[in-house]
């Protein structure tokens, strides 16, 4: 009996270090791929379509970290309440994470986006959660960062981002335009 649970301990332990090590080639591919995008000036149809690969890629990136953003400061903001209340420390803020998973046509992949742009718009999530700032101003600072993105990829089309706010905003009747992109000139870099 011992002998079968030692040998059962040895193969999961060799499944989960298995698993961590493909996890971080996934990762470390995902930051490869980033990078040979931004650095990339081919003008071909296969640098074309890579550059606009990324493009999407960063596009759900901003989306996940927003949203991760806005849950776990809103879990954040209740477990400091309830610190706060029983008198004990305050827990450190969440912080974002430059890897995430998001759907790809061929499953669920890890996408790269840098640290700092990262916690940007983590921060922001966590801002719009706790109504420091409005749908609006949340989606244009995020756009802002888009629009960096979709210009040194030497995009095509624009990455909007944010879609799930615009899509409240038009059914509440006050839709995000154009002319939402410039009203906040604080500089978010």
């Amino acid at each position: 009996m011992a002998t079968k649970l030692l040998l059962l301990v040895e193969a999961t332990e060799a499944n989960l270090f298995g698993k961590g090590r493909k996890v971080q080639q996934e990762m470390d591919q995902a930051k490869a791929d980033f990078e040979k995008a931004m650095d990339s000036k081919e003008d071909s149809k296969q640098g074309k379509a890579f550059r606009a690969k990324i493009g999407l890629r960063i596009r759900s990136s901003i989306d996940k970290i927003f949203i991760d953003g806005a849950e776990k400061f809103a879990k954040f903001a209740e477990l400091r309440l309830a610190a706060t209340a029983t008198g004990e420390e305050i827990p450190e803020p969440p912080k974002s994470n430059a890897f995430v998973k998001i759907k790809s046509v061929n499953g669920e992949i890890f996408s790269y986006f840098p640290e700092d742009k990262a916690e940007v718009i983590f921060q922001l999530g966590g801002k719009y959660q706790n109504v420091e700032i409005d749908a609006k101003t949340a989606i244009r600072r995020a756009q802002i960062i888009a629009n960096q993105y979709a210009y040194e990829l030497d995009l095509e089309n624009s990455l909007v981002v944010l879609q799930f706010l615009r899509e409240e905003l038009e059914e509440s009747g006050d839709p995000f335009t154009d002319s939402d992109l410039n009203e906040d000139a604080e500089d978010i870099s």
